[in-house]
C-alpha cells in the first residue's frame, strides 16, 4: 500500500462508521459495522457496493422490506444446544418473530426474482424450514405466551384454576354479603391483602367468622379476613398454579429438544438478519449523503466526478 497506515483515521473513517451504526436496528448489525475495513480487492468492493445500492433502490423505489424484528437468536440457539436447558416463553417468541421475518424477507425477494441479485445471493443456499416455526406456533401464541392447550395436562390445569377462582370469588361474595347484612363489616369493599381477597371486618366481630386474618388497619379497628372456605379454595388455586408452572417447564423443555437439531440453521438465519441490518444501515447512510454507486473498473485508475467527503457534506 502506498498510503500511510493511519490514512483511514485521518479521512474520518471511524466517524463514518459511527454514523452508519446509528441506522442499525440491532447490536449484531452494529458489531458488523465495527468490522468494516478499507478494502482493496475488486470483487469484494463490487459485491458490498452492489448490496448497498440494491437496498438503497428498495428503500427509495420499492415496497418496504418486511423487516420487523431483530433479536439475537445466535445467543438463543447456543442456549438451546445445551442438553436439559430450555428456552423461556419470551425467548421462543424472539425465535418465532425472527423466523417470521426471515421467511417474509425471502418471500419478498422471491416475488422479485432477479431484480436484486446481490441481495438474493445472501440467502441463495439457505434452506427454508417452515416446520421450525410450525412447532413453535403450536406452543407459543403471537403475543409470546404459552397456549393454554399446549398440552392436554396444561389445559386441564388451566381449566381447574379458572373454576377454583370463580368458586372462590362466588363464596367470598356470599360471605361478604351475609357479614354486611349482619353489621359485622367495616366501611369499604372487598380488598386484597398478601395477594388474597379479604373481607374488612370490624375488629370486635373478628371471632364471628372463621378464617385467616391477613392484616389490620393502622388504628386496629378493622381486620382483613379471608374466610375459611375461601382460604381452602385459594390454596387449591395456588397448588394448581405450581402445577401449571411445572407443566410449562416440561413443555418448553420438550420444545427446546425439538429445536436442538435445527441450531445450525438458526445460526444461518441469524447471519442473514445481521447482514440485512448491516446493508440496510449502509443504504440509509447513502441516502443521507445523496450518494450514488461509483462505476468500477478492475484497473489502477481513479477519476473523481462530483466527489464529496461525507463528513464535509453533512
Amino acid at each position: 500500500m502506498l498510503h500511510p497506515q493511519n490514512s483511514a483515521d485521518k479521512l474520518g473513517f471511524a466517524e463514518i462508521k459511527e454514523l452508519i451504526k446509528a441506522h442499525c436496528l440491532s447490536l449484531m448489525g452494529q458489531q458488523m459495522v465495527d468490522k468494516i475495513q478499507v478494502m482493496h480487492q475488486y470483487d469484494q468492493i463490487r459485491k458490498f457496493l452492489s448490496q448497498a445500492n440494491e437496498f438503497k433502490n428498495i428503500l427509495q423505489n420499492d415496497a418496504a422490506l418486511p423487516i420487523h424484528h431483530f433479536f439475537d437468536i445466535k445467543q438463543l440457539a447456543n442456549k438451546a444446544k445445551i442438553e436439559g436447558a430450555f428456552l423461556t416463553e419470551e425467548e421462543f417468541y424472539q425465535v418465532q418473530a425472527s423466523l417470521s421475518t426471515v421467511f417474509a424477507v425471502i418471500a419478498y425477494f422471491n416475488e422479485r426474482e432477479g431484480q436484486y441479485p446481490s441481495l438474493e445471493a445472501l440467502f441463495e443456499h439457505l434452506p427454508i424450514e417452515h416446520s421450525i416455526l410450525k412447532k413453535i406456533d403450536q406452543v407459543i401464541d403471537q403475543k409470546g405466551k404459552i397456549r393454554p392447550n399446549a398440552s392436554r395436562e396444561l389445559l386441564d390445569i388451566t381449566t381447574g384454576i379458572a373454576k377454583a377462582e370463580q368458586e372462590a370469588r362466588r363464596r367470598i361474595d356470599q360471605v361478604f354479603k351475609s357479614a354486611t347484612a349482619s353489621g359485622w363489616t367495616a366501611d369499604g369493599s372487598l380488598t386484597v391483602r398478601d395477594g388474597r381477597l379479604c373481607i374488612p371486618l370490624l375488629a370486635e366481630n373478628k371471632r364471628k367468622l372463621k378464617g385467616f386474618i391477613h392484616d389490620e388497619s393502622s388504628s386496629g379497628q378493622t381486620v382483613y379476613m379471608e374466610p375459611e372456605e375461601v382460604f381452602a379454595l385459594n390454596n387449591r388455586v395456588r397448588d394448581l398454579e405450581f402445577e401449571r408452572r411445572r407443566e410449562i417447564v416440561k413443555i418448553l423443555t420438550a420444545l427446546t429438544g425439538e429445536l436442538r437439531p435445527y441450531v445450525p440453521l438458526l445460526l444461518s438465519y441469524h447471519g442473514l438478519l445481521t447482514k440485512l441490518d448491516f446493508v440496510r444501515a449502509k443504504a440509509l447512510f447513502a441516502i443521507d449523503i445523496e450518494a450514488e454507486m461509483p462505476g468500477l473498473i478492475n484497473e489502477a485508475q481513479l477519476k473523481l466526478v462530483n466527489a464529496r467527503h461525507p463528513l464535509v457534506y453533512l
